[in-house]
């Protein structure tokens, strides 16, 4: 049996006659009548049964025109799903909370010219992250590495099939509130810290410090607070005294400067860059985005270079 042979029935069945359906089809009715007979055959049924007027379906021809239109829409909807997939760009990106990200995808969205494309970002906990690209639900993967834990980490990587890629080093920074009294501080160190409220990313049942995306580890903190999205984190900035550190940049222009970064006493570093799957063929939106990635933070590292 095959789906021509459905769609057959289906329009003999629709119009009541095998000539009728013969010129619909486009198809000589002597190929139809010989088609159907063949079915009839297979099946060891009788679909139709002619008479004066046309053809009319059996009991047994009504059960399988049924059966025959299910498997005709399942057709007609696995074509229509992937009938010129080519054309449809597609870019999944899975990342770590950083708002440098939304920016460099809004302008990787103003760049894009495609007439169709699906494209989607997800900020999400480090572990999420790399299963993301594990599985290929995402294309690329954004992390930060703390130079001190990377040996690890890469080789934690490399056991999945993931390439790390390195995009720029920055040293760690603490994030506050514009009016914060460490705002004007020049460089702060653990033990000013220590009496303020701390604000970390939730990393689930994989919180060790290898998958923390802030440097946690180096001290240990009074006041803690975990949240799962970047919203939350910044009213509770705005609103408290609470800090976290991060990486330092900060260009959206959401911010508008009610947060300022301020350089963390620590001799880490993180180390931000993609992950690929090595099993993946990139995509050639991929590379784009890549191209774009390695620009934008090439410029963040020159502005961090002028203002130190």
């Amino acid at each position: 049996m095959t789906i021509q042979q459905c769609r057959y029935v289906l329009e003999i069945a629709k119009t009541g006659s095998f000539s009728e359906a013969a010129k619909q089809l486009f198809v000589a009715q002597s190929s139809l009548s010989v088609s159907i007979k063949s079915l009839e055959s297979e099946l060891d049924i009788k679909i139709f049964e002619r008479s004066g007027n046309g053809v009319y379906l059996t009991e047994e021809g009504s059960e399988f025109v049924r059966y025959a239109a299910k498997i005709v829409d399942g057709e007609d909807f696995i074509s229509t799903r992937y009938k010129g997939k080519k054309d449809i760009e597609k870019l999944h990106i899975a990342t770590q909370h950083y708002d440098f990200m939304a920016d460099i995808f809004g302008n990787f969205l103003k760049s894009t010219v495609s007439l169709r494309y699906k494209f989607s970002i997800k900020e999400i906990e480090t572990y999420s992250v790399i299963q993301e690209v594990i599985t290929g639900k995402s294309d690329i993967g954004i992390i930060a590495l703390k130079r001190t834990e990377a040996d690890i980490m890469k080789r934690y990587l490399n056991k999945k099939a993931l390439s790390f890629t390195t995009l720029i080093e920055v040293p760690p920074h603490v994030f506050v509130r514009r009016t914060h009294p460490l705002a004007s501080s020049k460089l702060v160190s653990v033990r000013e810290l220590q009496t303020y409220p701390c604000v970390s990313y939730e990393q689930g049942e994989h919180n060790s410090s290898y998958f923390a995306e802030e440097m946690l580890d180096l001290f240990d903190a009074e006041k803690h607070i975990e949240i799962s999205d970047r919203a939350t984190l910044m009213n509770i900035l705005l609103m408290t005294d609470a800090y976290t550190v991060g990486t330092g940049i900060m260009p959206s222009a959401l911010n508008r400067g009610d947060i300022v970064s301020i350089p963390f006493d620590s001799s880490d570093v993180y180390i931000i860059g993609y992950i690929l799957n090595d099993n993946r063929k990139i995509s050639e939106m991929t590379e784009k985005f890549i191209a774009l990635l390695k620009k934008s933070t090439e410029n963040f590292c020159v502005v961090k270079e002028n203002n130190q």
